[in-house]
């Protein structure tokens, strides 16, 4: 059995929460008639396919693979769109996936284990696969209270991301 698995009751007492706090803010903040996205969805082969790519890094570079941080995003508005799933997922509000590796915990982040599990990257080594080759934290997607190494990065180039955002969003635009 799971033991991250909360009752119906709770996933309900949360939803309305978000429906009655968080989605009209969203809503007036937007204007003119804008729906806030209410669930994103993931087929579960594609998640199946993300989980598998993750054992495969671990695999070839040798290092754990300590979770899945969920972001929360947001499109950015397109001024123009290179496909209609761009322009039907402009400025709607998202989530998107990354995964993280562990570093030492100091006393700032004790009370909360999740600070200590932050977001990566891959610079490739110079075997020609873009999935070996040494973790770098992204800093752009740090938190202010996360635990830092002196293994982040601020250069994207060449790197090989593993951030995952194909989910459908709803309601669609419209």
């Amino acid at each position: 059995m799971c033991a991250k698995i909360i009752s119906i009751e709770k996933a309900l007492e949360m939803k309305n929460e978000y429906k009655t706090h968080i989605k009209p803010l969203i809503e007036n903040y937007r204007g003119n008639g804008y729906k806030a996205t209410e669930f994103a969805w993931i087929d579960m082969e594609t998640l199946k396919d993300y989980i598998q790519k993750l054992n495969d890094v671990k695999t070839k570079n040798g290092k754990e693979i300590s979770g899945i941080r969920i972001y929360f995003g947001a499109h950015p508005k397109n001024s123009v769109a290179e496909t209609i799933t761009e322009e039907m997922f402009s400025e709607r509000e998202s989530v998107f996936l990354v995964p993280t590796v562990e570093v030492s915990s100091t006393s700032a982040s004790s009370n909360y284990p999740n600070l200590h599990h932050v977001p990566f990257c891959i610079k490739p080594d110079d075997s020609n696969d873009s999935l070996k080759g040494s973790f770098e934290i992204i800093e752009g997607l740090l938190n202010s209270k996360d635990e830092t190494t002196g293994n982040g990065t601020s250069n994207y180039s060449n790197r090989t991301s593993l951030i995952m955002d194909e989910m459908s969003l709803t309601p669609p635009p419209g």
